[in-house]
């Protein structure tokens, strides 16, 4: 008897979740109306005591319920589930840009297959009004790992990164609350293919409450970003990045 292959999606869709209930049904309608099928969605669920639980099974999603210790350790958990070839975090208050952006994705990969993470841009908007599509400056739409060493200017709301990737680097440090992703870039762009994509891949929601908006804690992930870039780049290097920063802050 033949044995049958596991079957591998090409995209494993990875949201974590926690209270969201007014953000979430925007999320997966985007992931639904999707014109390419070929993904699994994987959720994480922080113990909710909303109504997120209610939505996710009037979507008939299965999800995946873990003790909340971080959103780093939420990432973790999906990506351990994921089966896919490429895994996308897809926060639950954003959603996709349209209903296209996976069909854009393939293409773009289908042209370059030898990269192994790609980044595109994200519509910011505050529900109401557009803020801006970042990254903004044509520099930074690229591949340079100099400059990512002073500047994080990949947003991981637009950044498919290959499973393999993970399984080689390992995954997102826990001890992070949220730089996890600039951490990651830094760890992986100098052994890594990789490339930016002109696609606006997703609709990044702009709340004063949020880890990276929220005012109480602007200082403390600076704080965080700095311990992030000591760990990568010399002294001389490290004078050079605050001023960068400040300068594009």
């Amino acid at each position: 008897m033949v044995s049958k292959q596991p079957v591998v999606p090409f995209f494993s869709i990875i949201t974590c979740t926690r209270n969201s209930s007014k953000y979430l049904r925007s999320c997966l309608d985007s992931v639904k109306s999707q014109t390419f099928k070929d993904y699994e969605h994987i959720i994480i669920d922080g113990e909710s005591t909303d109504e997120t639980i209610n939505i996710l099974r009037n979507f008939k999603l299965s999800y995946t319920s873990a003790t909340p210790n971080g959103i780093a350790n939420a990432m973790n958990h999906g990506i351990k589930k994921a089966k896919g070839k490429y895994l996308y975090f897809l926060n639950s208050d954003d959603a996709f840009y349209d209903s296209n952006v996976l069909h854009s994705v393939v293409q773009h990969l289908g042209i370059h297959p030898e990269l192994d993470w790609v980044f595109g841009k994200i519509h910011e908007t505050d529900g109401a009004k557009t803020i801006g599509y970042p990254p903004k400056r044509r520099i930074f739409q690229g591949k340079h790992p100099s400059i990512l060493k002073f500047y994080n200017y990949i947003p991981h709301q637009a950044t498919f990164v290959k499973k393999s990737v993970f399984t080689k680097f390992g995954l997102f440090d826990e001890s992070l609350k949220s730089m996890m992703d600039p951490e990651y870039w830094l760890r992986i762009s100098q052994e890594t293919s990789w490339g930016y994509m002109p696609i606006i891949v997703a609709n990044y929601l702009v709340r004063p409450d949020s880890q990276s908006e929220n005012q109480e804690n602007l200082e403390q992930n600076t704080i965080e970003y700095e311990m992030v870039q000591a760990k990568y780049l010399n002294k001389a290097e490290l004078i050079f990045a605050k001023v960068i920063n400040k300068i594009l802050r």
